[in-house]
């Protein structure tokens, strides 16, 4: 090593450093537990994953992939998906992955905004993205993760597996590495046809870490399930923020309620960090007692964390009665954040949500913000706004992206007047504590997915008989929002709700898919031609209702 690297390695920010150093405190203890479709296949120890990822990160060396090269990835959740993070962590390469849901020109879209080097493909999407690949100019190296062990290696592809195994070495790779350069470009869906690229830093993800630590209360005996897809900002966030810690993660392949509940019991979970949803479905199954069942159930559990949507006082009361020996936290955050933002703790949850509901119209309590995160509220002119007025939350913080790659227009809009635009409207109260009232820009959120209406509505205009289209977000019992079409046909063509559900079925990812869409003469629109949404939302707010 020579006396730069020497000089870098000794006081740099540099998340594959992490790792390393829990192998020191917690080598021999288990940090990883994978659960393979109901079935556990993995159990890995602090040193064990080191070791992979070391092999894995040497592999990649020799392959000739370098610091700044973006490394694809699209799969479920798995320990390889561990491994590549922290793998290209330690060699300054940037961790790219995509939504398991994507398909066919979605995929091609972004990897060649991206331009990888290398690609790797869970064994079950292997067959989709062979048939793109002369469209993926910039990839060198196709990897296949064989989770199931029965895919036959594509032609010219390499295997994961072998990849990390004793052929390379497990010697701890040093490259230079400094705070400002990225870890993660990781892709988010907004307004825009085409989604962002987020640049997040390795000093954006120590910044992240550490104010986890304080705000958070993970313990290193804490056992964490971390069911958030790792193409997600927050399931990053987990993973190595616990393992950071010395906390063991359990890890599925794609999460239903029972197995969740399987694992939570048979492994001790204690900590659980869903969508409120996870909890109110559960609320809902027709037990007889079910505030026993949820009691046995959670028995071990003494910390849950909501995020991704919003939770109605009426539901988080029910949950406060249910599991009262939990300690229940409300999240707010974004990937421009790394993805920091707000946090309400327990002690405030019932008192912020009566007030919430007493002064502010119900909307959501989501706390103070974070430790590393200075938060206020403004007008349209960068003005703080009284205590109870709406306006938009804007942010500042060591963990403030980058920026957004290959678009420095759209990073200087929202870095305007120094402070990070989240583009989400909320009231600060006189304490500072703050309350998520509506997103600024269209967007539909369902699931906990962010879907673009001007992504849909510009597939719908493709529609051979469509003359007429928009894309609004309706009040649904189980999604939260419901992604729902409205269409004006052409003249003299007709066209049927199936039509429209299958065109997008074959041409977007599953979440993105209306679930209804609705015939109409015109669609609303003010003199200057833009769509009356508000106008669609409340004509047809009951259209789930009962569903």
């Amino acid at each position: 090593m020579d006396q730069a690297l020497q000089l870098n390695v000794m006081r740099r920010l540099c998340v594959g450093d992490l790792l390393r150093r829990s192998v020191q405190k917690f080598a021999k203890k288990e940090a990883l537990v994978y659960s393979y479709k109901g079935t556990i296949t993995t159990r890995l120890t602090f040193e064990e994953l080191n070791q992979k990822v070391n092999r894995f990160a040497n592999a990649l060396t020799e392959l000739g992939i370098k610091k700044g090269d973006r490394v694809a990835i699209i799969s479920h959740n798995c320990p390889q998906y561990a491994i590549y993070l922290y793998a290209l962590a330690k060699t300054g390469a940037w961790i790219t992955p995509l939504n398991f849901a994507l398909r066919g020109k979605e995929i091609t879209q972004l990897i060649n905004h991206a331009e990888p080097a290398a690609f790797i493909v869970e064994d079950e999407l292997a067959d989709d993205v062979t048939k793109l690949q002369q469209d993926m100019p910039s990839v060198k190296h196709f990897i296949l993760i064989n989770l199931a062990g029965e895919k036959q290696l594509p032609e010219g592809w390499l295997d994961f597996d072998q990849l990390c195994s004793e052929k390379y070495s497990d010697d701890e790779p040093y490259f230079e590495v400094v705070g400002d350069d990225v870890m993660t470009l990781m892709y988010t869906s907004g307004t825009e046809a085409m989604p962002k690229g987020v640049m997040n830093t390795h000093a954006n993800w120590y910044s992240t870490i550490m104010s986890g630590a304080i705000d958070l209360h993970l313990l290193p005996e804490d056992t964490i399930i971390n069911s958030i897809p790792l193409y997600h900002v927050a399931g990053v966030n987990l993973l190595i923020g616990s393992l950071s810690l010395g906390t063991r993660v359990i890890m599925h392949h794609e999460p239903s309620p029972q197995e969740i509940l399987q694992l939570v019991q048979g492994e001790k979970v204690t900590y659980l960090v869903y969508p409120p949803t996870i909890f109110t479905n559960i609320l809902k199954l027709p037990i007889p007692n079910i505030e026993e069942f949820m009691g046995k159930s959670f028995a071990s559990v003494r910390i849950a964390i909501l995020f991704g949507a919003p939770i109605a006082g009426a539901s988080m009361r029910r949950l406060v009665e249910v599991l009262p020996n939990v300690y229940w936290m409300n999240y707010y955050g974004q990937s421009e954040l790394t993805p920091l933002g707000a946090i309400l703790q327990h002690p405030d949850v019932l008192r912020k949500f009566k007030e919430s509901e007493e002064r502010f119209g119900g909307a959501e309590p989501i706390g103070p913000s974070h430790t590393m995160v200075e938060m206020k509220v403004v007008d349209e002119n960068m003005n703080e706004v009284p205590p109870g007025t709406v306006g938009e939350m804007v942010a500042r913080s060591p963990s403030v992206m980058l920026g957004y790659y290959k678009e420095e227009e759209k990073t200087r809009d929202i870095f305007k007047g120094g402070w990070l635009h989240t583009g989400d409207l909320a009231i600060m109260d006189e304490e500072h504590y703050l309350y998520f009232v509506d997103r600024k820009k269209d967007i539909v959120k369902s699931g906990g997915e962010n879907v673009s209406t001007v992504e849909v509505e510009s597939l719908l205009f493709d529609h051979p008989k469509v003359a007429d289209a928009a894309i609004v977000g309706l009040p649904h019992p189980r999604w939260v929002e419901a992604v729902t079409a409205f269409v004006v046909p052409k003249p003299g063509e007709s066209i049927t709700e199936e039509e429209i559900i299958q065109f997008c079925k074959e041409n977007l990812a599953g979440y993105k898919v209306p679930k209804k869409a609705v015939v109409l003469d015109e669609i609303p629109k003010n003199p200057t031609g833009k769509v009356l949404k508000k106008d669609i939302r409340n004509q047809f707010k009951d259209l789930y209702q009962g569903s």
